[in-house]
């Protein structure tokens, strides 16, 4: 999967948290942030932010303490990273889906798939995130929610420009952003409950529920296969 290419120094020029080091390539900035973050993630995931260290992260990550504190400064930097990850994740490839088309129901569409998809890939990133996001400082909980208040911006207009182009009634168009791009997280806040169903249906079943919800036209599909979800 692409990233988002700009580090945390790039993007503080609009403003955005910066996170200092001493490394002059970002290309190399870039890859050990990377590195660091991955492991990170799979740490706080198995041990649980306060329970995890630096030196647990090191382990994970093959890098030694002085490699990683060259990089972030504390944990709290590394959850923040972790956390910016995600969002530049689901900001990525919904660009990425909306460049395949121009239709704007194609476009809805696929940038509805999108974020799907990036959630269930990254579902144990995104419980780590929705169970640690409050543990960050008011700053970096401020800059999160910017980014992410951002990328509801670029779906709301994806949202909008479709229900004009095909004359379809979205009364409350900020809400059904809000519902459309929340409800795929439940791929990782209930993945205990969806374990055993098959990832691509799960992803076609919700993506084809929020069109339908919507009001947009569906698709024409071959096949359609149940799937069971518990409570």
């Amino acid at each position: 999967m692409t990233l988002d290419q700009s580090t945390p120094e790039e993007r503080s020029a609009a403003g955005l948290r910066s996170i200092k080091t001493n490394t002059k390539s970002q290309k190399r900035i870039r890859e050990r942030r990377e590195v660091l973050v991955n492991a990170a993630i799979e740490v706080f995931v198995e041990r649980g932010f306060h329970a995890a260290t630096v030196r647990d992260i090191g382990r994970a990550s093959g890098l030694t303490q002085g490699t990683i504190y060259n990089y972030a400064s504390s944990k709290e930097d590394i959850l923040y990273m972790a956390c910016d990850r995600v969002v530049s994740e689901y900001t990525e490839e919904t660009r990425q889906a909306l460049a395949l088309s121009q239709e704007p129901a194609t476009r809805l569409r696929a940038a509805i798939r999108a974020l799907t998809e990036v959630a269930h890939k990254h579902r144990r990133a995104i419980r780590m995130v929705y169970q640690n996001v409050h543990l960050l400082d008011t700053r970096s909980r401020e800059v999160i929610f910017a980014r992410v208040d951002e990328f509801m911006g670029v779906f709301e207009a994806i949202l909008r420009g479709a229900a004009s182009d095909l004359e379809i009634p979205v009364p409350f168009p900020h809400l059904s952003t809000n519902i459309v791009t929340f409800l795929p997280t439940m791929l990782a806040l209930r993945s205990w409950s969806l374990r055993d169903n098959d990832p691509e249906v799960l992803i076609a079943e919700i993506t084809e529920f929020l069109v339908r919800g919507l009001g947009f036209p569906l698709e024409q599909v071959t096949t359609s296969a149940a799937i069971t979800v518990g409570e």
